[in-house]
C-alpha cells in the first residue's frame, strides 16, 4: 500500500512538472540552475582540456607514425626497384657494348664477366671475375675492358670464377709498340706505379701522347690491342734504352665488367 502511494506521488509530481514546464512556470528555476552550474561546467571543461588534448595528440601522433612507416616502406621498395632497373640497364649496356665489339672483331669471341673481388693483400694487381672453367674460361686468355683495351690475362681458373693478373702487376710484361713510330719495347707493371715501357732503342721516336698497343711478339697476346698512351719519356741521351711512362687506357681501379677473349689461344714460343 505504501509503495502504491509512493508511485502515485511520483507520478503526480512528474505530471505536474511537465504541465508547469509547458506553461513556462519553471523557466526561472532553469535560469537559476544554469547560472549556478555554468561556472562549474566551464571549470570542468578547462580541467579536462589538457587530458583531451593529450589523448587527441597521442592519436594524431600514432596516425603520423603509421603513415611514416608506410612511406618509409614505399621509399625502400621504390629505391630497390630503381636499383634493379639500373642494374638491368647496366647489363643491357654491357650486352650492347659486346655486340659492338663483336661487330668490329667478327673473327673473335668474347664472354662478358663481372668483377667480384680484388686481391686482398695489396701486394698483387689482381681481380676475380664471375666466370670460370664451367663457362669455358682458361688460363692465358686475354681480358679486355669494354673500351677494347687490355686489362690483363687469366692467371688462375676455378669452376665458377677466375683470377685476372692485371697489366699493372709487378710480374706482368707485355710486348708492345708505339703505333705512330712502330718503336717496340716491353710494357711492365709496377705496384702502385702504373706502367712503364722499356727496351726501346735510344733513337726510337717515342713522345708523350703516342698510342701504345700490343705487338703480338711472343704469341702471348694478339697484335694491336690497345694498352694506353705515353704520358712521359724519361732517360738521358747516353742511356742505351728509352723509358716511357704509360697511362693505361682502361680505368683499372674502377672496373666493374670485363670481356674475356675466349677465341685467342696463347702460343708460348721457346728459343730455337
Amino acid at each position: 500500500m505504501r509503495t502504491l502511494v509512493w508511485l502515485l506521488v511520483v507520478g503526480l509530481f512528474a505530471l505536474l512538472s511537465i504541465v508547469l514546464s509547458q506553461l513556462g512556470a519553471l523557466d526561472p528555476f532553469k535560469n537559476v540552475a544554469l547560472t549556478v552550474t555554468s561556472p562549474l561546467e566551464r571549470g570542468l571543461r578547462r580541467a579536462a582540456s589538457p587530458a583531451a588534448d593529450f589523448l587527441d595528440n597521442t592519436a594524431k601522433r600514432q596516425d603520423l607514425e603509421g603513415e611514416n612507416r608506410l612511406l618509409r616502406q614505399q621509399i625502400e621498395e621504390l629505391t630497390a626497384e630503381i636499383a634493379s632497373l639500373k642494374e638491368s640497364q647496366s647489363t643491357a649496356a654491357d650486352l650492347a657494348g659486346l655486340a659492338e665489339i663483336e661487330k668490329g672483331r667478327p673473327d673473335d669471341r668474347f664472354l662478358v664477366a663481372r668483377v667480384i673481388a680484388r686481391d686482398p693483400s695489396n701486394l698483387k694487381e689482381r681481380l676475380a671475375i664471375d666466370r670460370g672453367s664451367n663457362d669455358g674460361v682458361a688460363e692465358g686468355m686475354v681480358v679486355m675492358s669494354q673500351g677494347q683495351s687490355v686489362v690483363g690475362v687469366i692467371s688462375k681458373v676455378l669452376d665458377d670464377f677466375a683470377w685476372v693478373t692485371l697489366i699493372t702487376d709487378p710480374n706482368s710484361n707485355v710486348n708492345a709498340m708505339v703505333l705512330e713510330s712502330r718503336a717496340q719495347g716491353v710494357v711492365s707493371g709496377s705496384l702502385h706505379s702504373g706502367l712503364s715501357m722499356d727496351l726501346s732503342p735510344q733513337d726510337a721516336k717515342v713522345e708523350p701522347g703516342n698510342t701504345v698497343a700490343t705487338s703480338g711478339l711472343g704469341g702471348n697476346l694478339p697484335q694491336a690491342l690497345l694498352i694506353g698512351q705515353v704520358a712521359a719519356v724519361r732517360g738521358e741521351p747516353q742511356d742505351l734504352f728509352k723509358e716511357a711512362e704509360v697511362e693505361p687506357a682502361a680505368s683499372l681501379s674502377r672496373l666493374e665488367n670485363v670481356l674475356v677473349l675466349t677465341s685467342f689461344v696463347a702460343t708460348h714460343l721457346t728459343s730455337p
